[in-house]
């Protein structure tokens, strides 16, 4: 007998829990025009109660267990419960909709294994890039196509710090203030500005793009709490802006990976994705670039992410379709070779506060050309009431562990530096 109506239990009703509901009750006719079959919210559990009495319930085996319940929304977010969440739901028969990117990358073989060995579904658009349909995209709309690169622009708490920094010329410690104001940053921010989130969402991306799993320990991460607003406004100064991007690139050798700020001329397509906004960069063989932009951070956002899961997977519930063919194509003796971070080639800028004296800058180039670092171009900023010299470097591409060998070698020198040098990425 086919289904009359679509029962979800939502599990964690927290801010985009809440949005979740909203956009259920609010676009009741959009959602039966495309499922086919009213979706209703049947059960909420959370830690503590909630104004949803009617729909209140303490404990979520409660909801896992309910045979009328055809859909489980996991929304706590974290490792755990979540991930005993997830597997007990599809367990029980219960398809998922998350936005749990952590959960996701940890533990992506555990549960797409699980999934597939018990025929069921597991949605998760929300939890890379919010808004943006990504992961639809990728494993849908790119379905054929071999992916050879993705990078992007996945956190919106780091795109809105840099975007403070970049039009207000402010700290960094002030536009994080401004993110924590605006509601788009934690009181402890480390998961966001730390890189970490990002590397989250990436793996996910690339995991999916490849069909293996790709860890986060694979990803080579750095974020943005060192950044310093001298380094934003020079840059500037050179055509520049910095964001802070998660690439993953097929090379012959294995697939590059990395989280970190880099600079991204004027012209570039990610240079105009500001504030909370997210920006995705797929490049397929055939496809060549295809770009998704989009809020990615904020209650609406995600939300309406989740409620597009729970509308499409519950077309194939209607239809006794769903988990009938794997969402996620994973077979876990599917190795995926990783380029070795220190092998990964890319130009790079670097800030050099030089000692003021004859024959530095020929110290530092001949250390540069003997670890096969070839400079571009060189620049002098105008440094008033300095008992030193800031010198400009662009490089031509390099192997980053040749860079960080001649890096250590000049920064080791009193002779030559004062401070640690700075080096960021150049994004082509």
């Amino acid at each position: 007998m086919s289904k009359q109506q679509i029962n979800v239990g939502l599990i964690g009703y927290g801010t985009v829990g809440k949005g979740v509901v909203r956009i259920l009750e609010a676009n009741k006719k959009i959602a039966l025009r495309k499922a086919g079959v009213p979706i209703k919210v049947k059960a909420i559990c959370d830690l503590k109660p909630i104004d949803r009495k009617d729909l209140y319930v303490k404990n979520f085996r409660d909801i896992i267990n309910d045979p009328e319940i055809d859909l489980i929304v996991e929304l706590i977010g974290g490792y755990e419960p979540a991930r005993t969440i997830i597997l007990e739901a599809l367990k029980a028969g219960k398809n998922v909709v998350t936005a749990n990117k952590a959960v996701l990358a940890k533990y992506w073989d555990e549960i797409f294994t699980t999934a597939q060995n018990c025929q069921q579904s597991i949605y998760y658009e929300a939890s890379v890039g919010g808004v943006i349909p990504v992961v639809q995209g990728l494993s849908e709309g790119l379905a054929s196509e071999e992916i050879l690169e993705i990078k992007g622009i996945l956190n919106g708490t780091t795109n809105f710090i840099l975007s403070e920094m970049t039009k207000r010329g402010v700290s960094y410690g002030e536009a994080l203030k401004s993110a924590q104001q605006a509601g788009f940053a934690e009181a402890n921010p480390s998961f966001d500005v730390d890189g970490i989130d990002t590397a989250n969402k990436l793996a996910i991306l690339a995991s999916l793009a490849w069909g293996g799993w790709i860890k986060v320990k694979d990803i080579a991460v750095k974020g943005i709490a060192d950044l310093d607003i001298q380094d934003v406004l020079i840059t500037q100064e050179f055509g520049y802006d910095i964001k802070l991007i998660g690439s993953a690139n097929k090379t012959k050798d294995g697939i590059d990976l990395s989280v970190q700020p880099c600079l991204v001329k004027h012209d570039h397509a990610f240079a105009t994705v500001e504030n909370e906004y997210n920006a995705v960069m797929i490049t397929g063989k055939d496809s060549g670039d295809v770009l998704f932009y989009g809020k990615g951070a904020g209650q609406g956002p995600a939300a309406s992410a989740v409620v597009s899961d729970i509308i499409n997977m519950s077309e194939f519930i209607v239809t006794n379709t769903a988990g009938i063919v794997p969402d996620v194509v994973y077979d876990k003796k599917t190795k995926i070779k990783i380029l070795p971070s220190g092998k990964s080639k890319a130009p790079y800028y670097l800030r050099l506060n030089v000692v003021d004296k004859p024959g530095v800058l020929s110290k530092i180039s001949g250390i540069l050309g003997n670890n096969k670092v070839s400079i571009a171009s060189l620049a002098q900023p105008d440094v008033s009431g300095s008992d030193s010299v800031q010198i400009i470097i662009i490089t031509h591409e390099t192997k980053r562990e040749n860079l960080e060998k001649a890096l250590k070698q000049i920064d080791a020198s009193k002779s030559i530096v004062k401070t640690k040098t700075v080096k960021i990425k150049i994004e082509l």
